[in-house]
């Protein structure tokens, strides 16, 4: 693979920590091709619909056609995501498409994607010392997707549940979750 700068501060390859994962996530055709740069940066809300959506037509080999809108995007990936139960909105009809997307965000979409395509993942209670500090409609996925092997802490046996996640990070979870499935 070839990496390139973007001039701008933001570097157009992943960290060394992720770069062979994220490889085999892009050899692996997990990945869309909009989201093959700069990895580091905050994932947002729409972006990680996008994964979830290339993850489930590849494994499930259909496209999927249901549907549900929100007033503040026409994405298609969010509306793919949303008619599979897989994502919710915000409120109010919102979905807010360009949020920045949070660690347990993605853990509790990550539980229903897995659940959507069949492979649902052990139920398991949240492990970390911040248990407290993960939201309630969040604390079951975050202990399905460490008891599954999908996400784990950020060390010191802590989540971060409203920390930022990155589109590497993202992208290593996709990977992990392809690779429980295929």
């Amino acid at each position: 693979m070839h990496y390139t700068s973007t001039g701008g501060g933001q570097p157009e390859y992943p960290s060394s920590w992720a770069r062979a994962q994220v490889e085999e996530a892009v050899a692996a055709g997990i990945v869309p091709e909009r989201l093959q740069r700069k990895y580091t940066q905050a994932a947002t809300r729409a972006e990680f619909c996008a994964l979830a959506v290339q993850l489930y037509e590849t494994v499930t080999g259909s496209e999927i056609t249901e549907r549900a809108t929100f007033s503040d995007t026409t994405d298609i990936n969010v509306q793919k995501m949303a008619g599979l139960g897989v994502v919710n909105g915000v409120g109010s009809g919102k979905f807010d498409p360009n949020g920045t997307l949070t660690r347990e965000q993605a853990a509790t979409i990550l539980v229903r994607l897995a659940e959507a395509m069949g492979y649902p993942l052990p139920e398991v209670g949240a492990p970390f010392a911040d248990d407290a500090s993960i939201a309630s409609w969040a604390r079951d996925a975050v202990g399905r997707v460490k008891a599954g092997g999908i996400m784990d802490g950020v060390g010191s046996n802590t989540f971060n549940p409203k920390a930022a996640y990155s589109r590497e990070q993202s992208i290593l979870t996709i990977l992990r979750l392809y690779n429980t499935v295929k």
